[in-house]
């Protein structure tokens, strides 16, 4: 009875796509960047833009949020927000030199309705920017 239990919920598991605040979205974006700019791809080739990804910590994100003209307030919302809809970022359960839990941030789309994203289109929408 258990077994059947889980498989009954397995088949009634649906795929939610989360959607974004404007701010949320702007917030990404520069997540994005981040990304471009300091991150890595789950391969040296990557075939999508979700395979490029960074090891971040909360207090880096908000910090990147404040050096782009947020308040620490509004950072620490907008953050705590994203984390919250749990698409992005992944616990990776480890931490960093200073004891920072880290979380692993993949590049999102949050420049049209696509799904699937080719890592050549997603610098170029990257770099492109918000409209």
């Amino acid at each position: 009875m258990y077994v059947e239990t889980i498989i009954k919920n397995k088949k009634e598991k649906k795929v939610v796509k989360t959607s974004y605040t404007e701010n949320e979205k702007k917030a990404l974006h520069l997540v994005n960047e981040s990304i471009f700019d300091n991150g890595w791809s789950w391969e040296s080739g990557p075939e999508f833009g979700n395979e490029h990804w960074e090891n971040v910590t909360l207090l880096g994100m908000i910090e990147l949020l404040v050096s782009e003209g947020w308040s620490t307030k509004s950072a620490e919302g907008t953050i705590g927000s994203i984390v919250d809809k749990d698409r992005v970022f992944s616990d990776s359960e480890q931490k960093n030199d200073e004891g920072e839990k880290l979380f692993t941030s993949r590049w999102t789309n949050v420049y049209n309705d696509e799904d699937n994203v080719s890592a050549e289109e997603a610098e170029i929408l990257t770099n492109k920017g918000m409209a």
